[in-house]
């Protein structure tokens, strides 16, 4: 009906000339609008050791918390390598993240990657492993070494009168003070109640992060002992206690060996060792409860001051010392993660689940 040559009124042309401009001019303030409220985003460096799946879950609860905030969300595995944790360091700068968490085993790039993020003005939140500059998250390592070492303690005395043939400790002297309070306090709690058992009985061996590693480790040390039958384990964590357990069984010298570990890794399930007589449990993969505690206050533009030690952490992690009977009333982890999940913000899991608190 109407031809090409159809024309509307000078006055209507204007009025859509004005609409359009002022959909412009919309258009531009909204999208100025969207580029101001940017969404906050968190970068996790999971450790990446195939040995320990509460590393994987570490990511799994930080993917959540994140989720649930409403922020994006950037997860890089450290494969326990070096050269991939400074490699993910620099990903995540390129990425420009606002904040990063991260659990590294290899205290020795610390320096280089300290070095890149404070270069880039990103906060960093590290696992269990101080360092200068980086809010600091991790249990109480003293206090877990303690309670550790005074529960098998009692055990030597009611079994052995404290009298074993060897005591044993699996050392990670790379993590340093970690590794002083932990294992160091293992010691303390059971010199506390057992303190006359002579120094020459304490022995130690260096776990290793490579597989089996830590099993030829004890192994050497057990045939270097080859007259020890009442054997007490102990260590930074339960994977190296359980590991110095099946050198002990290879070796046909377990009928008289206890062990007690640290972190709750190995405690837990249908499968627990009946050496492993229990451990300290830091509930490792729920350590976002009290990381996002901290990420918070940063993504409301409030960093907290900077508290970076362990003996002044940022986020302290209570140690929850359980035997093997009071680990059975634990949920596994995958069934804990849900249930931190499922929890009111702010819920961590030594309130939620710990037996002996």
């Amino acid at each position: 009906m109407f031809g090409a040559h159809f024309r509307l009124p000078l006055q209507s042309r204007r009025s859509l000339g004005a609409a359009a401009a002022l959909s412009l001019v919309v258009l531009g303030c909204w999208s100025q609008a969207n580029a101001d409220e940017k969404k906050f985003k968190v970068g996790m460096a999971v450790g990446g050791n195939p040995c320990c799946e509460w590393m994987k879950a570490q990511g799994d609860v930080a993917r959540a918390l994140a989720a649930a905030r409403g922020w994006d969300y950037l997860e890089l595995s450290n494969e326990n390598d070096p050269a991939v944790t400074l490699k993910n360091a620099s990903i995540f700068i390129q990425e420009k993240v606002d904040a990063v968490i991260q659990f590294n085993g290899n205290a020795s790039v610390n320096d280089v990657m300290a070095a890149k993020y404070a270069a880039a003005g990103i906060p960093v939140i590290t696992y269990d492993i101080a360092h200068k500059g980086f809010y600091f998250v991790g249990v109480d390592n003293l206090a877990a070494g303690r309670l550790g070492g005074q529960a098998i303690g009692q055990v030597v005395k009611e079994k052995w009168d404290c009298k074993p043939d060897l005591v044993v400790s699996a050392e990670f002297s790379a993590v340093g003070l970690v590794n002083t309070w932990r294992t160091g306090g293992m010691r303390e709690g059971l010199r506390a109640v057992c303190p006359e058992i002579p120094p020459e009985k304490y022995v130690s061996f260096e776990i290793s992060l490579q597989s089996n590693g830590s099993m030829a480790a004890a192994r050497d040390l057990l045939a270097a002992h080859p007259d020890a039958k009442r054997i007490v384990f102990v260590g930074i964590s339960d994977d190296p206690v359980l590991a110095a357990i099946q050198a002990a069984e290879q070796l046909g010298r377990a009928q008289e060996v206890i062990g007690w570990g640290q972190d709750g890794a190995f405690i837990t399930g249908p499968n627990v060792n009946p050496h492993l007589l229990g451990s300290v449990f830091y509930f490792l993969e729920g350590y976002a409860a009290y990381s996002f505690a901290i990420l918070d206050q940063i993504a409301a533009g409030h960093p907290p001051p900077m508290k970076d030690t362990a003996e002044d952490p940022a986020g302290r992690v209570p140690p929850c010392p359980v035997t093997a009977a009071q680990a059975a009333t634990v949920p596994d982890m995958p069934d804990r993660v849900k249930g931190l999940l499922a929890a009111p913000k702010g819920a961590n899991e030594y309130d939620l689940f710990c037996p002996s608190k």
